[in-house]
């Protein structure tokens, strides 16, 4: 995550403590006495975050707040707004020009460091989110995986990808083919939520989802998946593909062939067997087992598979 914090405030006190605070636990300050001084550097810095007094002489904080909102290359930036003011309308006003959050002085360190810490989280997983299921991305998907490798606890990390998807697309549209993405999203977080907590569902991009779960649950709860999905994908076909068991389309050398239709492939990789000791090696995992459960899945049926490996 981008750890500059951009503190915007016309008190050098209140600036030089939150400076010093921020630098201690691994933040990289930067700091604007007033509301141009803190438009310029926001504009070269590009925060991570920044800390907005509401009372600086010349542009105030609402002024430099509306401003940050209406740049394309600010827009995303979380704003906490700082103020003496205790005003209900003051707040609204703040929160309705674009502030993500509101913080009334004298405030304690703890809770300022906790709020940042938030608003850097929750940003960070918006700006990472796939655009059309708007489950977490990439970055969000490593973090995760490596905030259970760290714990130390017994998880699993599925990788679901849709067989014959491209197929799919090119007899249906693409249009089409982005529901089929959303309702697969969908029925993978409803199956998901049944029985257990702590799961994680993210998208890699196109047909390629990420389930991390814990490793007790993973065989049962991915068997759920790949059955639903199979009862259910043949909705999104018309009759006469559903009675000839494949659609036809052109493969990548412009030829017409006969496509199966979609099913799933899952494959899984847990530590319960081999220890998990970065997120390159799940991934590298999970990319080796997908290869050879696409090798072994029966025609329109879903497959699951398992690492073995103890090494």
């Amino acid at each position: 995550m981008q750890n500059t914090v951009l503190i915007a405030d016309d008190e050098p006190e209140v600036r030089n403590v939150v400076r010093r605070v921020l630098s201690r636990h691994g933040y990289d300050p930067v700091v604007a006495s007033d509301g141009r001084e803190a438009l310029s550097m926001a504009r070269v810095r590009k925060p991570g975050l920044i800390l907005l007094d509401v009372n600086m002489p010349g542009l105030d904080g609402f002024a430099v707040c509306k401003e940050l909102r209406e740049e394309p290359s600010t827009r995303l930036i979380p704003i906490l707004m700082l103020t003496a003011r205790m005003s209900t309308d003051d707040k609204v006003t703040g929160l309705g020009l674009g502030a993500d959050d509101y913080l009334t002085k004298p405030f304690d360190m703890p809770e300022l460091l906790a709020r940042i810490d938030t608003l850097l989280r929750r940003n960070h997983r918006m700006v990472s989110a796939n655009p059309l299921t708007r489950l977490p991305g990439g970055p969000a998907i490593q973090e995760e995986i490596e905030s259970r490798i760290g714990s130390g606890e017994k998880f699993g990390a599925a990788y679901i990808d849709i067989d014959n998807f491209k197929a799919y697309n090119d007899a249906y549209g693409y249009h089409q083919g982005d529901e089929v993405i959303k309702w697969t999203s969908r029925i993978i977080q409803e199956e998901a939520s049944q029985g257990g907590s702590k799961r994680f569902l993210g998208h890699i991009g196109g047909d390629d989802f990420i389930l991390v779960a814990d490793a007790a649950s993973m065989k049962d709860l991915c068997g759920r998946i790949a059955d639903r999905f199979d009862r259910e994908i043949k909705a999104w076909y018309n009759w006469s593909d559903n009675f000839r068991g494949y659609v036809q389309a052109k493969d990548r050398r412009g030829g017409l062939r006969k496509f199966p239709l979609a099913r799933l492939s899952i494959a899984v990789s847990t530590n319960e067997k081999r220890p998990l000791t970065h997120y390159a090696q799940v991934a590298q995992i999970t990319s080796e087992l997908k290869g050879f459960v696409k090798g072994r899945a029966e025609k329109n049926k879903s497959a699951v598979a398992f690492d073995r490996r103890t090494y």
